[in-house]
């Protein structure tokens, strides 16, 4: 190396001479230099490329630097063709190494920069061409860095002896060097660009396009004042002429531009710095050419046409991304919009120079450009726009594209200095020209149809507005929330996340907003909350509606009396919320479970509804309601308990106006039927006296919703109508109790009864006064209640209506007796009703509540009631027979047995003894036997106290009855005729036949006289006969082989045989051979495959061999 350096030195130094001497004096230097030099520095060369070949790779290394170093110096004194080593060779070995993995990084670069000092010392460089070929051929993937080495040799190599690398580094910097007047020309510029521009930019393989933007940027930089790349200084009316016309530099910016749109990262940043230093090298004309051309290209997308296979790689992975309509996206489209948008399209080169976002550009390669000082200079050209320009570019500094994101942080940090700018960002957006609700100059960015764009919108404003003043944000609230809202909705799930971060902070600034108590406050909750009710709890997006509800919440805790204007919308809001915030697997497992465990789960969830924070923001609400909005209110409650279908949404209601009915009963009588029922109840306590105009309203809507088949609503409705009641006109509750009679009385659904008896219950409970003004038609209703029949799935209890009926009558009622007595007429009335239903069980609810009147009046019953009870028991006895219908009979037979001496006196409206007697046997000649046993029992009664004689009529009755007692007989003619039959049916059937005889016979067994009668010679005989026929005859399905239901049914029949023989004492009937018939095939089953039959027939078969 020391040799090479030294050779360079003397060739440097014989250069200068020969150029800086006078002809005269050159020649004679020339002819008085010893030829022997020449030869001692081609000796020098020969050894020096000797060690090119060296297996030392420092040794390799340093013969490479050092013929490099004696190139750019002069040519190199070896043949340029031929045997040996010349310079051809030393060009094929050196590019050789380039492709080569087996070398290093370092020998690459050596020999790379080596190669292009070659034509530069030597004018007359015979493979200048080949080289320049051999280098632009070369380009490798994962090799970006190498490439910057490769276009500074292309650089030199191209410009040949005029390249600033002939200079004396310690003399001259490259700046202050100009190449010699007589020194010979070898510039090949031309030829290197048309190469470049023609066949690697336009490649397919994206590698060599990046390579070629680095070396065009080399180029440019290197040799800007070249004429090449300069052109003619007329570029305006040449650029008409065609591609093949234009000069080279406006080739060069628009395959930048194209080189930039289709690569990576890299050759973007490559790109840019190359247009940013096109731009700067132009006039006027030009730069505005150039930009009408840059303009062009970045937004209408057209570019040189060039050969593009469907495999040619346009894009490395995912970089730029895509837009919906699938083209691609760069940076520099970004960069051309926000220029266009400013009406200054030239700026655009000057955002290219601050993107300076590719880490290659730290590197000792990258910096040597020196592009941070152009940055700042353009920075300081953009200061006069950043009104304009700082909201756009900070939301640029959110956008999900990493390679965006970081050259517009880049350009950011460039352009504000000043970091106390996003404070008082609003002040450069608040233009009469913009809308400032956007806070990115872009007043469409957050609808925009670029998914990118929406989602930094999104999220540059959720870094925005944290911090801002009540008064930046009030006037454009509604708008925010509502945009958005749609966001929030967007078909890509990133922006759908971006949406959710902002609003929930847009909804914590909005709380602390509420917290003040300035007007500020009180606006914010007038725009927020109709925001909030009309776009965002109605939402049919679950996002949306949760937000919304739990921003209501949050904002109803801090905003006190200032929700008293808009209670009326907040309050149903927040009722149907109850509902809808509810998880949808509880309907689905309340459709699925039983009554019992629906009525558990259901009254889980109510409990769970009352305590939420839905509910405790309803009662904070109510702690403002007065007179002024209980008519807006109200309306709205009744449309919500007609409308609402959740559990939570009825409950709350009738909840509501019980709180109201305490609170202003007076002003909410008009009102009194409303959606739900917690509301109701704090209605109820919260304004009773405000609450009595809407009561009959209030009630009204109770009543309609009343029937809901799960029964806490019906509770929940029942205790709010028992609340409501007190603020209730009497006309309207004496309708409501009408209604509940009619209902009661008609419906035959026990839905509308235990409706029934939970209201007209909690009337009595919570507003006794009320019912007691009522208790001509409440305690009728309740007498009759109490003595419903308890379903085929209720246990009487506390839960049953009959019990909560029977809590009324007794609260009410002096007593049972003086109760009957005070409200007969009504009683009676009732009753008779009753009796005259369609329903059969609403006839025995009236025929018990009619015998309760006839046994607990006995003995004090009078004219004009003793006729009144007597006709409507009489009455009740018409018709078919029905369960319960009994209960008439007895009724009648303990009042005539009581009041006979009564019934003999003869009084208008009152049946006779012989009427009566005649009704009753009547009845006696009913088939149903159970109801003819208790109309013969009345009979005998009522013949008894009144000592008639129908003798021949009873005796008509019951002779026949007597006589049928003969036909036992047959029984027993048929026993033993029977069972051979099914003997016989027993053994020649298929086995779904033998399994019916099996069931047949265990019934019949079930059921013989003769395993019950005592022990006679006669009985003994016939039973004896008939095991044995059976015992012969199981043999056959207890050994069945292939049907175990066979054998089971077989197993079953024995059993039973031995278990009745042995509880009659009768075991002796089975004989001796019967036994053992039974246990031999007994015994086959102890290899049964089912150890259920094996265990159960080695027990029967121990069991007969221990029987005597």
């Amino acid at each position: 190396m020391a040799l090479g350096y030294m050779v360079g030195r003397y060739m440097s130094k014989r250069k200068s001479f020969t150029n800086g001497d006078s002809a005269l004096n050159r020649e004679q230097r020339m002819s008085a230099t010893p030829k022997e030099d020449e030869e001692l520095v081609a000796i020098a060369t020969k050894a020096i490329g000797s060690f090119l070949d060296s297996g030392s790779p420092l040794l390799a290394v340093a013969a490479c630097t050092a013929l490099g170093e004696m190139g750019r110096n002069g040519p190199l004194l070896i043949p340029s063709e031929g045997e040996g080593f010349t310079k051809l060779a030393m060009v094929d070995n050196m590019l050789a190494r380039i492709p080569s993995g087996k070398e290093t990084l370092k020998m690459k670069e050596r020999a790379i920069q080596t190669l292009g000092y070659l034509p530069v010392g030597d004018g007359d460089f015979a493979h200048q061409k080949k080289l320049l070929q051999g280098l632009m051929d070369s380009v490798e993937a994962k090799q970006v860095e190498l490439q910057f080495t490769v276009g500074e040799a292309i650089t030199s190599a191209a410009i040949g002896t005029s390249s600033g690398a002939a200079r004396d580094p310690w003399t001259f910097t490259e700046e202050q060097y100009s190449p010699p007047d007589n020194v010979k020309s070898n510039d090949v510029v031309p030829w290197v660009l048309n190469s470049i521009l023609a066949k690697y930019i336009p490649s397919q393989n994206p590698h060599v396009r990046q390579a070629a933007c680095i070396w065009l940027l080399s180029l440019v930089k290197k040799l800007h004042q070249h004429k090449e790349i300069r052109g003619n200084g007329h570029w305006g009316f040449q650029s008409h002429l065609g591609e093949a016309t234009r000069p080279k530099i406006s080739r060069v910016q628009t395959l930048m531009v194209r080189g930039g749109v289709m690569a990576g990262e890299l050759s973007q940043d490559v790109a840019s710095k190359g247009l940013g230093l096109v731009y700067e090298m132009g006039g006027e004309g030009d730069q505005q050419e150039l930009v009408s051309t840059l303009v062009e290209t970045l937004m209408t997308g057209k570019r040189v046409k060039h050969a593009v296979s469907e495999d040619t790689e346009v894009f490395q992975g995912e970089a730029l991304g895509k837009a919906p309509d699938g083209h691609g996206l760069s940076t520099y489209k970004e960069l051309c919009s926000l220029a266009s948008d400013l009406n200054q399209p030239d700026l655009v080169y000057k955002f290219m120079n601050l993107a300076n976002h590719h880490a290659m550009w730290n590197s000792r390669k990258g910096a040597a450009f020196g592009f941070n000082i152009i940055a700042a200079k353009a920075g300081e050209q953009l200061a006069p726009y950043l009104p304009q320009l700082v909201p756009r570019l900070y939301r640029y500094q959110f956008d999900p594209n990493l390679g965006i994101r970081t050259a517009m942080t880049s350009i950011w940090d460039a352009l504000v200095t000043d970091k106390n700018m996003v404070p008082t960002l609003p002040l450069y957006v608040h233009t009469p020209q913009q809308d400032s609700y956007t806070l990115t100059g872009d007043g469409h960015t957050l609808t925009s149809n670029i998914w990118r764009a929406r989602e930094s919108a999104c999220l540059a404003l959720n870094d925005l507005i944290r911090g801002r003043n009540a008064d930046d944000l009030i006037d454009h609230l509604e708008e925010i929330w509502e945009t958005l809202f749609r966001v929030l909705d967007d078909i890509k799930e990133s922006v759908r996340k971006a949406a959710d971060i902002t609003l929930k902070t847009l909804s914590k600034v909005c709380t602390r907003m509420c917290e003040s108590s300035g007007l500020a406050a009180q606006r914010t909750v007038a725009v927020l909350l109709p925001t909030l009710l009309d776009k965002g709890i109605v939402s049919n997006v679950p996002e949306v509606r949760s937000l919304s509800i739990q921003t209501l919440v949050k904002v109803s805790k801090t905003a006190g009396n200032r929700l008293k204007p808009h209670a009326p919308r907040l309050i149903p809001a927040l009722l149907e919320a109850l509902s809808v915030l509810e998880p949808q697997v509880l309907n689905y497992l309340s459709l699925r479970a039983t009554e019992q465990e629906k009525s558990a789960m259901d009254a889980a969830r109510l409990s769970a509804a009352k305590s939420s924070p839905m509910m405790e923001t309803i009662n904070m609400c109510l702690q403002h309601l007065d007179v002024s909005v209980l008519g807006e209110l109200v309306p709205r409650l009744c449309d919500l308990l007609k409308s609402g279908v959740g559990l939570g949404t009825k409950g709350g209601c009738a909840s509501m106006i019980v709180f109201l009915t305490v609170a202003c009963p007076q002003d909410l009588t008009p009102y009194s039927g409303s959606p739900s029922a917690t509301v109701i109840v704090s209605l109820t306590v919260q304004c009773p006296q405000d609450l009595t105009p809407y009561s009959g309203k209030l009630m009204s809507s109770l009543l309609n919703g009343i029937h809901d088949r799960s029964s806490v609503v019906q509770k929940a409705f029942s205790f709010a109508l028992g609340h409501l009641v007190r603020t209730a006109k009497d006309s309207s509750v004496e309708k409501l109790l009408l209604k509940l009679n009619t209902w009661y009385l008609e419906k035959e659904e026990p839905v509308y009864k235990s409706s029934c008896a939970l209201t007209v219950h909690a009337i009595s409970h919570y507003s006794p006064d009320v019912l007691k003004g009522h208790a001509v038609v409440a305690l009728p209703l309740a007498f009759l209640g109490m003595h419903q029949a308890p379903g085929p799935d209720e246990e009487k209890g506390e839960s049953h209506d009959a019990t909560l009926w029977n809590e009324v009558w007794q609260e009410h009622v002096p007593g049972s007796f003086g109760g009957i007595r005070l409200y007969m007429t009504e009683l009676i009335d009732i009753t008779q009703k009753a009796l005259q239903s369609q329903s059969w069980k609403m006839k025995a609810q009236g025929a018990a509540a009619m015998a309760s009147i006839a046994k607990q009046q006995t003995g004090s019953l009078v004219v004009p009631h003793l006729g009144m009870v007597l006709s409507a028991l009489l009455q009740g006895l018409a018709g078919r027979t029905w369960t319960g219908k009994e209960e008439l009979l007895n009724a009648i037979g303990s009042v005539v047995s009581k009041c006979s001496g009564e019934l003999q006196k003869s009084a208008p409206g009152q049946p006779s003894v012989p009427e009566v007697i005649d009704v009753v046997l009547k009845e006696c000649r009913k088939d149903n036997l159970v109801y003819k046993m208790a109309a013969l029992g009345c009979a005998a009664d009522v013949l008894q106290a009144t000592q008639e004689d129908r003798f021949s009529d009873m005796a008509d009755i019951l002779i026949p009855l007597i006589k049928k007692n003969s036909a036992a007989k047959a029984e027993e003619r048929f026993q033993l005729d029977l069972c051979c039959l099914m003997c016989e049916r027993l053994k020649l059937s298929t086995w779904r036949v033998q399994v019916g005889v099996l069931l047949s016979m265990k019934e019949y067994f079930q059921g013989l006289l003769l395993l019950e009668k005592e022990k006679d010679n006669q009985n003994f005989t016939a039973l004896s006969l008939i095991l044995t026929e059976t015992c012969s005859a199981l043999t056959f399905p207890l050994e069945n082989k292939s049907y175990s239901s066979v054998r089971t049914e077989a197993l079953s029949v024995v059993e039973l045989l031995v278990k009745r023989t042995g509880e009659s004492g009768q075991w002796e009937c089975v004989s001796g051979k019967s036994r053992e018939q039974l246990q031999r095939s007994l015994s086959t089953l102890q290899t049964d495959s089912r150890p259920d039959l094996r265990d159960k027939a080695q027990e029967l078969r121990r069991h007969i061999q221990s029987q005597p």
